[in-house]
């Protein structure tokens, strides 16, 4: 399905049931959503704001690089990123009115927001792409993963089964509105994807995933989403440079598999002799592909 590239900004405001506060939605405000959804809280007491924002202490290159800078411009304050140690996290906390009802305007609640969070209206319902894509990179940045798997079936060559050459850019919540939401979005911009739901023994609720899967997917997630996320794209790099990506690497590791001091064969114990050209045909098309149509992959 296509979309149209823009449409009068007047699609773009939305007055929320609970607040005064009229919201006109941007990409980057878009983003920020995706991003608050995935890893932020919120809470108010009485007449005191909070808003807390923060990840893995493997994170802070993304957060430092992109995400700081980001609520800089949209909020127009300054920021003070912190080692959260008590919780292993690594983020900030904006004690600000405007910023919180900003965000609750937009449809997000005050406290826990685990099992009830849903996207907002704006962003659901926009018929513009660079809306959708950001939102979408913001909460796949946060609450998303990158990972690679080993291929199964005759027909491969010997890297792709014994290496982790298969692309999945995944997702997982609790709550079934966000889940959905993120589908219509999916489908809405043509990626092929597969979902479900799960009761794990230690949760009170449902988790509901989320999965693309494949070289294409990826490729066409990259050319028009992308990640900010350091570690995410670290991963990417490191397949499109060996053509796999070793599993578990800290952001550490990753640097210096990039830096070339270590080679990501050495995280594995069977040897093989990798091929000139290691990705596979498909992927190797479709970067061609790609680029023949003007559209950008990220430079390592």
């Amino acid at each position: 399905m296509k979309l149209p590239a823009s449409t009068p900004r007047s699609d773009y405001k939305y007055k929320n049931s609970t607040s005064n506060m009229e919201v006109e939605m941007t990409p980057d405000l878009a983003e920020v959503c995706g991003i608050h959804a995935g890893d932020g809280y919120m809470r108010k007491r009485g007449n005191k704001y909070e808003f807390e924002l923060s990840g893995g202490f493997d994170e802070k290159e993304y957060y430092d690089s992109h995400v700081v800078p980001l609520f800089e411009k949209v909020f127009n304050i300054k920021l003070k990123p912190q080692y959260f140690k008590t919780k292993g996290t690594y983020g900030f906390r904006i004690c600000k009115k405007d910023v919180c009802e900003t965000l609750h305007a937009c449809g997000f609640p005050f406290g826990k927001k685990t099992y009830t969070v849903a996207i907002p209206k704006q962003i659901l319902e926009s018929r513009n792409l660079d809306i959708i894509y950001r939102f979408l990179r913001g909460v796949f940045d946060t609450d998303g993963t990158l990972s690679f798997k080993r291929r199964n079936g005759s027909g491969y060559r010997k890297i792709h089964t014994k290496r982790h050459t298969l692309p999945i850019i995944k997702f997982a919540c609790c709550s079934e509105k966000l889940s959905d939401g993120i589908c219509k979005l999916l489908i809405q911009t043509g990626f092929h994807f597969s979902f479900g739901k799960r009761q794990p023994k230690d949760s009170p609720g449902m988790v509901y995933y989320i999965s693309l899967q494949g070289d294409q997917n990826m490729l066409i997630w990259l050319s028009n989403i992308g990640f900010k996320n350091t570690m995410k794209l670290n991963r990417f790099f490191i397949w499109k440079q060996f053509g796999f990506c070793p599993r578990d690497l800290d952001i550490n590791m990753q640097r210096q598999i990039l830096n070339g001091e270590i080679d990501a064969n050495d995280f594995y114990k069977s040897k093989i002799d990798t091929p000139k050209e290691p990705l596979n045909g498909i992927a190797l098309r479709q970067l061609v592909r790609i680029k023949s149509l003007g559209m950008q992959i990220p430079k390592d």
